[in-house]
């Protein structure tokens, strides 16, 4: 009786919502409710299966009431491998289709002791993954950390690949998120990897996609575009173009943080392109046209920017969700600012940026959001809030500057270790395999496989040795030089900083002085502006871009034996040619950095600088005829400024030597190729 009062019931559920679906479905549920109704037991059981396969993930088909039917009747008969996979993709409905995460929770909780001892480690696993997924939608990531690796211990029980490339991927985002961002990188490339093998290429875009928004938001913008590249060329013409509409938006999203407007342009109408032909355009869509929008105000087309807004508006007065908000306010406060409405401008940028920290979006996010409204009051006029906003901008830049930094270092050691890993496992299958051989062998073989182990061994150990420290030197560098350069940048803002900031406010000190004819305070002011000048032409040689290399060294030189007691000798090529603007400034700061050197340790009386250009490239000579030194590997190493001109002419391609004896002078001679 309690079975024929269910298929009555799951019979009456279908007559009702079945109305509405096609002929070939309606017929298909019909068949099934007339096999259910009809048998008993075990087969009733297969027939409401193969019913919830029918509407799976259909809330107008009443899938969730069918398969919770399904889950109670397989429990009463001690079906609970079935019921577990039945949990598990009902939890998947709840997480993914109706975003109600905490009843999936409440699944978990309420069929779990019954149907854990009878299942599978398959199906248990399964059934961890949907309540880790579960926990990370409410927000409890600890706990989401935790039953993703309970699930990862089902996964390897049930040797499962699938599973386990699933727990490893979503453990990476659960990474991504706390800021755990080296081991982050670790498990998506692991996930990745396992993907590869079962040729799922589904998940392969998913985690590079994961990947690329990882690398973007730690300003890795070069493997970003590299995983993106990668993800496009897998994809082909698959047909898979939520992943490419997603690729191209965030490809979008790193061109407008680095200024490249033209690229943004492209890449976000390559997105919109490819979201036209999605199933789930209606998801992307709206911040497609705030994207859209940004793009063609930045690009001057003001005209094409209101006609997508007018899109993005509509979509908006149809239905006011608290996403199409964010978008509706980040585009009206780019259009205000492009009209020249700088207080709707301020209005705007304001509210946006509430919504940004309210939802605790990225810290990056948040930095931009701040410059921009820095911008609208400067434009307003009211240098108050203007410098407030400046001020949290560039808090924010220093905090992520420093931090990228040492993310860079922990970038590629993790790649070491990765590599290292990965080389351990396969010398520890290649020995497996060769034990494996040895026990078939004879004893004499036995004798001569294990001789040519050890050499096997002993190799391979010499080889990765070797392999290792030339990887950690190349690592060291690349990091060295990457300080340079931040180091540079960090020059000239200061001194762009100190011209247009203080330098100006000092300069109306003066004049306010003069006219209140107060003589003594306009001669500190003078003397106060002159050293701000000064320290700011330290910071950057505003010479090098006035007067080119050749002319800003032979300045530089000149200025020396001008106000020093010390003979110079100069002889340059013109060398404007050769070098970019970036290798200009670290040719410049080489000669500089030399000279400085001997100034403040030789106590020379004679300086030569010879700088020609050769048919085998541009040679250096810095010679004096000071105290000098003792050269040695320990000193060059332990010198912080040597080593910064060596990394400088590295930089260069060029190489780098030191003669030196106490008493007998020091020369410098460096040979860069053309």
């Amino acid at each position: 009786m309690k079975y024929t009062l269910l298929a009555i019931i799951l019979l009456f559920s279908f007559q009702l919502s079945a109305q509405n679906q096609d002929a070939a479905l309606h017929s298909k549920i019909v068949i099934l409710n007339s096999k259910i109704k009809q048998s008993e037991k075990g087969e009733r059981l297969k027939w409401m299966d193969s019913l919830t396969k029918v509407v799976r993930n259909n809330s107008e088909l009443k899938y969730d009431s069918i398969v919770r039917q399904t889950i109670n009747f397989a429990v009463t008969l001690d079906s609970l491998n079935l019921a577990a996979n039945q949990v598990g993709d009902l939890i998947g409905f709840h997480n993914n289709v109706l975003g109600k995460p905490k009843e999936g929770l409440i699944l978990f909780d309420t069929y779990f002791e019954k149907i854990k001892d009878g299942s599978n480690f398959k199906t248990i696993g399964f059934m961890y993954l949907g309540a880790a997924d579960s926990y990370y939608y409410t927000g409890d990531i600890d706990m989401s950390f935790k039953y993703y690796a309970i699930t990862k211990d089902y996964a390897l029980k049930a040797k499962d690949q699938q599973l386990f490339g699933w727990a490893t991927m979503y453990t990476g985002y659960n990474q991504s998120e706390k800021g755990m961002f080296a081991e982050a990188s670790i498990s998506l490339k692991q996930a990745c990897q396992i993907f590869t093998k079962l040729k799922d290429t589904t998940n392969i875009l998913a985690a590079k996609n994961a990947l690329g928004v990882l690398y973007s938001r730690n300003a890795f913008y070069q493997e970003a575009e590299k995983e993106r590249n990668e993800s496009i060329l897998l994809i082909g013409k698959t047909g898979r173009y939520r992943a490419l509409t997603n690729l191209y938006y965030n490809a979008a999203e790193d061109n407008k943080r680095t200024g490249y407007i033209v690229k943004q342009l492209v890449n976000i109408k390559a997105a919109a392109l490819a979201n036209s032909k999605s199933k789930t355009a209606a998801l992307t869509h709206p911040k497609i046209l705030a994207q859209l929008i940004d793009a063609y105000c930045k690009s001057d087309s003001i005209s094409m920017a209101e006609k997508y807004f007018e899109d993005l508006n509509a979509l908006y007065q149809k239905d006011n969700t608290k996403q199409l908000k964010e978008q509706i306010v980040k585009a009206k406060r780019v259009m205000a600012f492009t009209k020249g409405d700088y207080k709707s401008a301020i209005k705007y940028s304001t509210e946006y940026l509430s919504i940004l920290k309210n939802k605790k979006a990225h810290i990056g996010d948040i930095q931009v959001a701040e410059q921009f409204l820095a911008k609208a009051y400067k434009k307003n006029g009211d240098d108050l809030n203007y410098k407030k906003h400046i001020v949290n901008y560039y808090t924010i830049k220093d905090s992520i500057s420093s931090a990228q930094k040492l993310k860079a270092l922990v970038y590629y050691q993790t790649l070491y270790e990765t590599e290292k890993r990965d080389l351990e496992i396969e010398n520890q299958k290649a020995s497996i395999g060769l034990l494996n051989l040895e026990n078939k062998n004879k004893t004499q073989l036995l004798i001569f496989g294990a001789l040519g182990l050890l050499l096997l061994f002993g190799g391979i150990l010499f080889y990765r040795s070797f392999v290792n420290t030339k990887k950690r030197a190349i690592a060291q560098q690349l990091f060295s030089q990457e300080l340079i350069k931040t180091q540079e940048q960090e020059r000239t803002r200061i001194a762009k900083d100190l011209h247009d900031g203080v330098g100006q406010q000092i300069t109306l000190l003066k004049m306010k002085a003069q006219n209140t004819k107060q003589t003594e305070l306009s001669s500190l002011a003078h003397t106060a502006l002159e050293e701000v000048r000064s320290i700011s032409r330290d910071l950057y040689p505003v010479t090098l871009a006035k007067l080119g290399l050749t002319d800003s060294i032979e300045q530089l030189l000149l200025e020396l034996d001008e106000e020093t007691d010390m003979f110079v000798s100069v002889e340059i090529d013109d060398v404007n040619t050769n070098f970019d603007e970036t290798e200009s400034l670290n040719f410049y700061r080489f000669i500089q950095e030399s000279v400085n050197n001997v100034l403040k340790h030789a106590h020379a009386k004679t300086l030569i600088v010879n700088i020609l250009k050769q048919s085998d490239g541009i040679k250096i000579l810095i010679k004096d005829n000071g105290e000098g030194f003792e050269v040695s590997d320990k000193i060059t190493q332990n010198s912080l400024g040597l080593k910064t001109m060596a990394e400088r002419i590295a930089m260069l391609k060029g190489s780098f030597a030191i003669k030196s004896k106490r008493a007998e002078g020091t020369s410098i001679l460096v040979q860069i190729p053309l």
